[in-house]
């Protein structure tokens, strides 16, 4: 899988920092590419992992939670507070704040003229 990147910034909540990407990211592409992140620290196969279920039942602590924040932040071009891994507790819910975050982020780029709108797709 393959999501724009960038380099995040500071920010309380997943904030996008790159221009508007030329490829529509679904919720899914973010939530399974987290969940492999969460898989390959885990060591555990991918089909264990729900994407409903509460991080918190996984053993998610403060380490791995920064962790996964900054690897997902950096693979999606956003900036992603590890508290929202506490906030928003399953990898469904941090993936919709995740393409939202995005999706603000190219609504701002196309209203201000840094980006211009690209085709949807898998990227």
């Amino acid at each position: 899988m393959s999501i724009p990147t960038s380099g995040p910034e500071t920010a309380s909540t997943a904030t996008a920092t790159a221009p508007a990407a030329t490829t529509a990211v679904t919720e899914r592409q973010v939530a399974d590419h987290l969940t492999q992140l969460l898989a390959e620290h885990l060591e555990l196969e991918l089909d264990l992992i729900d994407q409903d279920v509460p991080l918190s039942a996984y053993g998610i602590d403060s380490m791995t939670s920064t962790w996964l924040t900054r690897r997902l932040g950096e693979r999606c071009g956003v900036s992603i507070d590890r508290a929202l891994l506490v906030d928003r507790p399953s990898v469904a819910e941090v993936a919709q704040d995740v393409v939202a975050a995005l999706a603000a982020r190219g609504a701002r780029d196309l209203a201000d003229g840094t980006g211009t709108p690209g085709p949807q797709g898998t990227p």
